[in-house]
C-alpha cells in the first residue's frame, strides 16, 4: 500500500548488442533511465515540488513505462544492475528544507506481465516512509541473451 502517489518519467531508452569480456557470447544491453517523482510532480514552470509535508509510507512496483518484454526460458543467466539517486527534497511551507525520510533498497526485478504468461518486463520497486515529496533519478541496466527480447513497451 502507498500513501503516496509515484509517477515515472523515463529517458530515451539505450538498447544495445555488447560481446562479452571473456567469450564471443554477444549479450543484449538495454540501459532504462528516468525519473521518479513521489508524492508530487513538479512544477512545470519552477521545475520545484509543493511542498506537501506528511508521513507517507512508500511501497510500489511499477512496471518501466519503456519496458522490454522478455521471455522467462532465456533469462536464467540475465544480470540487472540498478542505479537510483536523490533529485529534489522540495522546501517545506515554513521554510525549511523538507526531510526524507528513507527510500530504502530500491529494486529493479523481472515481473510477469498482467495479461501474457510467457513474458516478463522490469519492474521499479521503491519502498519506504517519506515526510516531503521526493524525486529520485533511476537508470537500470539489463544485459541478457539477444534471444530473450520478444518486444518493446508500447510508447
Amino acid at each position: 500500500m502507498t500513501d503516496a502517489s509515484i509517477h515515472l518519467v523515463a529517458q530515451p531508452r539505450l538498447d544495445t548488442l555488447v560481446t562479452e569480456f571473456h567469450a564471443d557470447a554477444q549479450r543484449l544491453r538495454t540501459d532504462f533511465a528516468g525519473t521518479a517523482w513521489i508524492g508530487d510532480i513538479p512544477d512545470p514552470v519552477s521545475g520545484m515540488m509543493g511542498p506537501n509535508y506528511q508521513r507517507r509510507v512508500v511501497d510500489s512496483q511499477l512496471f518501466l513505462p519503456d519496458t522490454h518484454w522478455y521471455t522467462v526460458r532465456e533469462l536464467d543467466d540475465a544480470e540487472i544492475q540498478i542505479a537510483v539517486g536523490l533529485l529534489q527534497v522540495p522546501g517545506t511551507k515554513q521554510g525549511s528544507q523538507g526531510l526524507v525520510g528513507a527510500i530504502a533498497d530500491p529494486r529493479a526485478d523481472f515481473f510477469e506481465h498482467p495479461e501474457h504468461e510467457d513474458r516478463v518486463g522490469i519492474c521499479l520497486t521503491l519502498r519506504g516512509q517519506i515526510w516531503s515529496n521526493v524525486g529520485l533519478s533511476y537508470r537500470i541496466t539489463v544485459l541478457c541473451r539477444p534471444e530473450a527480447f520478444i518486444s518493446s513497451a508500447p510508447a
